[in-house]
């Protein structure tokens, strides 16, 4: 339902954030589709609330690789599926004027723009999206560069990262959500005592810098861009 307490702009204070991720069967966005969607919503006043959903779907033209990636038989198809009509108009609800924040938050944007569509509803989140794999990168590189991977983000900012949990569209959110905050935690620390930024961590190598040995770089593609 729509936050009655926070739907009039004039009386915000702060700003929304939804952090989310999604799962699909496949990377083409004409024929592939929403396997699961899951979001943490952080309201203006800080309170949080944690929302996942299968959405109905089939299996057609499926992406057998992107099945395997989300371990699809085994941890989506068990669960019950919910219509556009519940999991898609809370979302719609929980994000009017909210900067969505997750990991290549494009793809999902757009999935769930064209979801939006079909139930005849226009999305009102912000047309900011925040990528966590940008917005970390000045702090674990020393020069310009591609973003890293959620993993590799992860590890490189002392965040642990269960590969076991990766690809799960929950998991996936609340990894984002721990990157940025991680992300302002260090730049907080920064500002508070002037000291330096932590030290770069190499892309390539057997460590990340903080401890970690690196973790072999899987295929390209949206679907394996969390690993």
């Amino acid at each position: 339902m729509v936050d009655t307490a926070t739907d009039d702009p004039t009386t915000r204070a702060g700003t929304r954030f939804v952090f989310l991720d999604t799962e699909t069967t496949g990377l083409d966005f004409a024929r592939h589709q929403l396997t699961e969607v899951a979001w943490i919503v952080r309201f203006e006043d800080g309170r949080e609330e944690t929302r996942c959903f299968v959405p109905e779907h089939t299996l057609d033209g499926a992406d057998e690789t992107a099945l395997e990636l989300t371990h699809y038989h085994e941890r989506i198809a068990p669960k019950p599926r919910s219509p556009a009509s519940e999991w898609l108009v809370q979302f719609l609800d929980d994000a009017q004027r909210a900067v969505l924040v997750g990991a290549v938050p494009d793809f999902d944007s757009r999935h769930l723009e064209m979801a939006a569509a079909r139930i005849q509803r226009a999305p009102t989140w912000d047309h900011h999206l925040l990528d966590v794999e940008t917005f970390a990168l000045p702090l674990i590189s020393d020069a310009p560069e591609a973003p890293r991977s959620l993993a590799k983000t992860c590890r490189a900012l002392g965040i642990p990262h269960d590969k076991d949990q990766a690809h799960g569209a929950l998991y996936d959110a609340q990894q984002a959500m721990r990157v940025f905050d991680r992300v302002h935690e260090l730049l907080a620390a920064v500002r508070a005592s002037g000291g330096p930024l932590p030290p770069p961590v190499p892309r390539n190598g057997n460590s990340n810098g903080n401890g970690h040995p690196a973790q072999p770089e899987p295929g390209q593609g949206r679907t394996d861009s969390t690993t």
